[in-house]
């Protein structure tokens, strides 16, 4: 009788461990795991350095700031962000995420910071492609995991071809193993003003908005005083000059 009472209490004292750790905030950590992926220029990119920078990057640093927090960014694939976020391998992601309802299910969302159309990308002597009905037989170029590969993979009559890097996406076009590319569209203006490999050689066919729920920072569901924390700093920043003087320093209408 005596074991299987110890037995008991060593299997409540490790349920009530493992409930404390699982209802444990990120707002108890001092320096906060950031997940982006850094080919997606201006939002997140690697610089001259190799150090990762952008819009997206200074964002999460003045609302980690407001919140009394450091930041450590962690760059991964972006089809990894999600479930990293879910395993605990992050704490958030900043990466230009959209927050649809099918990401919503598995993660929590801060507040829309930004909205963009998005573009299909094609050569620059091309005329044949100038709306969603001309794409049919097509191959198309998509980042994997993002919403522009979730949107032509459910039209029919096109072959999707899908790649780690949106730079990929915009490559496969101008060397003619696709037809287009469809890739965020404040993204790929940035990458056909600045990018001298794209910019005589590759256009905008047109702009389609493939989701209106715009641009988030995601967290854990289970953690619902991060979300206000980040929340409350992110208003700070939306209703202040801080937001546009980002915006303008990372070119972004």
């Amino acid at each position: 009788m005596k074991k299987v009472l110890i037995l008991c209490m060593a299997v409540l004292s490790l349920f009530v461990m493992s409930s404390a750790v699982l209802a444990a905030s990120v707002m108890d950590k001092d320096v906060i795991l950031v997940g982006t992926e850094s080919t997606f220029k201006p939002f997140e990119f690697r610089n001259e350095k190799n150090h990762i920078v952008g819009f997206d990057i200074d964002l999460i640093n003045t609302i980690a700031d407001k919140m009394g927090k450091k930041v450590e960014i962690v760059d991964m694939a972006f089809d990894a962000l999600i479930p990293s976020l879910l395993t605990g391998k992050i704490d958030m992601i900043a990466a230009g995420m959209s927050a649809t309802p099918e990401r919503a299910k598995r993660v929590a969302f801060s507040d829309v910071y930004y909205t963009t159309p998005d573009a299909f990308t094609v050569k620059a002597d091309r005329t044949d492609i100038a709306s969603l009905d001309d794409l049919d037989g097509k191959k198309v170029s998509v980042q994997l995991g993002t919403i522009q590969d979730a949107f032509v993979s459910k039209r029919k009559g096109l072959e999707v071809k899908r790649y780690q890097k949106t730079d990929d996406a915009f490559r496969e076009v101008l060397l003619g193993r696709v037809d287009v590319a469809c890739v965020d569209g404040t993204v790929t203006k940035e990458n056909l003003k600045n990018n001298k490999d794209y910019t005589d050689t590759l256009k905008v066919a047109f702009f389609h908005p493939i989701s209106q729920t715009g641009m988030a920072l995601a967290m854990s569901l289970e953690d619902p005083e991060l979300k206000k924390n980040v929340n409350a700093a992110l208003g700070e920043v939306l209703s202040g000059p801080a937001f546009q003087e980002l915006k303008d320093k990372w070119g972004i209408e």
